[in-house]
């Protein structure tokens, strides 16, 4: 397993988030990387950090993940019910990650801040996840 391959885990995920037509119908779409001119609402994988989980008979990965979501409509609600369907279909899940077994996938934290645009709200979840090879 090599530490910096999120991208089994990332696939699996997305999977599970453009597969859920409620989901859908909150947002735009998913991103990995959104283009200038996307549309509002949408979700954007943000920032991961992983690091080693081995031990003396296991190779394992821990990553810290964040899921981003933008909004343009006023105020945190919009952002706050798109959180809230992500949190429900990815925490405690356990789907099939290529090459890997997904040990946990664990809500550990959220925000919602306005941008200093002041009119672009992004809720930020953050998700911790457990890898074995």
């Amino acid at each position: 397993m090599v530490i910096f391959s999120q991208h089994p885990l990332q696939k699996s995920i997305y999977q599970i988030l453009v597969g859920d037509a409620p989901l859908l119908a909150l947002v735009t779409g998913i991103y990995d990387r959104p283009v200038q001119g996307t549309v509002f609402p949408y979700v954007a994988f943000g920032t991961w950090q992983g690091r080693d989980w081995s031990s003396m008979t296991t190779n394992g990965l821990v990553f810290s993940l964040a899921l981003e979501v933008w909004s343009r409509e006023g105020g945190h609600k919009q952002s706050a019910v798109i959180m809230e369907r992500i949190h429900t279909l990815l925490h405690d899940v356990n789907p099939a990650v290529d090459g890997q077994v997904l040990v946990s996938l664990r809500f550990i934290s959220s925000s919602i801040a306005l941008e200093d645009d002041g009119c672009t709200y992004r809720g930020i979840l953050t998700f911790r996840a457990m890898l074995q090879a």
